[in-house]
């Protein structure tokens, strides 16, 4: 018998070490009637992919919790600003993590992953992989709200780093959603510098689309390189004629209070001469156009007759009731500050037909009058905070 028990035991055990037997650590087919085991469920993405920096999550997930907008997550909000202000993503150090964001199903979370990557993000940048998932989303994207940061993104990517250029400037000339194309063009041109001057060019002059014309021409403002700035000088006066008021007008603004190198100085006095003309036939309807004057005479570099020709221009603009009355508005402000008679205009202004003009008037001349005040009652609060010593010796300068 206790051979035979032996032989038994001997017999389970070889079962067992061949993978026989019925345990459930075995690799071998389940027994008849056994339920079908579980099928993986597959790897989460975005703000669960496992490979997520843990700390950089929590805050994001706090970060949810803000009052969500037209534009996305309110900037003032605590938990956001604790995000975006977080060591742990300066430097690009979470980029990936955020670059997983960009893959989750929920907008407001891809609206936090572009966001983060936009203020903080570096290797995204020149890391190719990284690059090709950001635009694997960008060229889908379909949110305006996301699309308005996502964009930024896509346009802070290193073309010769990448060899993703082509891919973008598809996205920048045909992206179904405007606000992709307007935030792109914003940041293209200034991350990758000479080699997209033409390209942005292009599209400034010929897209049809006018809204991202004036993205793509006001891009040159940080986009352009050194070597450039005269051609952009010149890029933007020509702009001044456009059909398109608001590319005008952004126009004239630009190349008057462009600071590199000095400025457009070679453009000042043509661009002067073709406010005036416009002002004067009262077609001006973009504030900017007003704005340019404005900015115009800040200039260090502006002589003393471009200054008061400015002046003169935005009387003219104030003074055609045809022009709109948000650009005369404008053009009101320089008057009523610079102009000699301007506390005698801002009074007469003040009954325009024009609600806009009126409303503009009445509250510079309360402004005005306010400062007037303030000055007035500066010695005697000078004196009311003056140390005793200094008092006395305020009132014996008095007597004779």
């Amino acid at each position: 018998m206790n051979m035979v028990r032996t032989r038994v035991i001997a017999a389970i055990a070889l079962l067992a070490g061949l993978g026989l037997g019925c345990s459930k650590g075995s690799s071998g087919p389940d027994p008849a009637g056994s339920a079908a085991p579980t099928e993986a469920k597959p790897s989460a993405k975005g703000i669960e992919a496992a490979g997520n920096d843990a700390a950089v999550v929590e805050l994001a997930k706090k970060a949810l919790g803000c009052k969500w907008g037209t534009y996305g997550f309110d900037s003032m909000c605590p938990e956001m600003k604790a995000l975006i202000e977080s060591e742990l993503i300066r430097e690009g150090k979470a980029d990936a993590t955020f670059v997983s964001f960009l893959e989750d199903p929920n907008e407001q979370v891809r609206w936090l992953g572009s966001r983060a990557l936009s203020q903080r993000g570096k290797a995204f940048r020149n890391d190719k992989a990284l690059a090709e998932r950001i635009l694997v989303v960008a060229e889908g994207e379909a949110s305006k709200t996301v699309a308005q940061e996502l964009g930024g993104v896509v346009g802070g990517i290193k073309h010769a780093d990448t060899g993703l250029g082509e891919r973008i400037k598809t996205m920048a000339k045909g992206h179904p959603v405007q606000q992709m194309r307007t935030s792109l063009l914003a940041r293209m041109l200034f991350s990758n510098g000479e080699t997209l001057y033409d390209f942005v060019k292009d599209i400034a002059t010929n897209d049809k689309d006018v809204v991202v014309r004036k993205a793509a021409m006001s891009a040159f403002w940080t986009g352009t390189p050194p070597s450039r700035a005269a051609d952009s000088c010149k890029m933007w006066l020509g702009f001044v004629d456009d059909a398109a008021d608001d590319v005008s007008g952004e126009a004239a603004y630009l190349c008057s209070f462009y600071p590199q190198g000095g400025g457009c100085k070679a453009e000042w006095d043509p661009l002067l001469d073709k406010i005036e003309k416009r002002a004067k036939e009262g077609t001006i309807k973009s504030t900017q156009m007003a704005s340019a004057l404005f900015y115009l005479h800040r200039q260090p570099g502006a002589s003393d007759a471009q200054k008061k020709r400015a002046l003169a221009v935005a009387r003219a603009i104030l003074e055609t009731r045809t022009n709109s009355g948000m650009a005369r508005g404008r053009a009101l402000e320089l008057v009523a500050e610079k102009d000699p008679d301007g506390k005698k205009l801002l009074v007469a202004m003040q009954e325009d037909p024009d609600v806009f003009v009126k409303r503009r008037a009445k509250d510079l001349a309360d402004k005005a009058g306010k400062t007037a005040d303030e000055k007035a009652k500066a010695p005697d609060a000078d004196k009311a905070k003056a140390p005793e010593g200094d008092k006395a010796k305020a009132d014996g300068a008095k007597k004779p």
